[in-house]
């Protein structure tokens, strides 16, 4: 397996994503999964866009397909690559906020579309809060009731 896909498997699997991407919500999951991972300081260089779920990679689309289709002719990630310590620790600390608040009515894909849409719009985007919190109505309105909470995990997890 080629080393990009090695060291994405191994971040994927550092964030608790298990690399399924057979269906939508998966590959939605994982799209954010990976943003909120490079935000929180884990840079493996996909670049995204705004797309209709927020944030979106095409760079990172063609790898998780091709790590997808090596792993489904058999390769596997060697075991004894591993990612180094600080990486492991940063994915960590930020595997957490994955987690859907008990007072949020989301799953966790929508959740993490939010956390990542949100947090492109007010940083990536620069908008203010104010603009942010309109274009999410406008165009997100079943994830905009949630914009507080959104916020104040990401400020909570310093990535805001």
């Amino acid at each position: 397996m080629e080393g990009r896909l090695v060291v994405l498997g191994r971040v994927a699997e550092a964030l608790g994503e298990d690399g399924n991407i057979s269906n939508f919500e998966a590959r939605k999951r994982f799209q954010k999964a990976i943003y909120l991972g490079q935000v929180a300081g884990v840079d493996l260089g996909y670049r995204y866009g705004w797309y209709i779920k927020g944030p979106y990679s095409t760079t990172l689309t063609r790898d998780y397909y091709a790590m997808a289709e090596a792993i489904a002719d058999g390769d596997r990630i060697p075991s004894n690559e591993t990612l180094k310590d600080e990486i492991r620790a940063k994915l960590n600390r930020v595997r957490p906020l994955f987690s859907v608040p008990n007072n949020v009515d989301l799953d966790k894909s929508s959740w993490m579309e939010l956390l990542a849409s949100w947090h492109y719009l007010m940083k990536i985007s620069e908008l203010d809060s104010s603009k942010a919190r309109s274009f999410m109505q406008e165009r997100k309105a079943h994830l905009a009731p949630y914009i507080g909470p959104a916020n104040e995990k990401l400020k909570a997890f310093g990535l805001l």
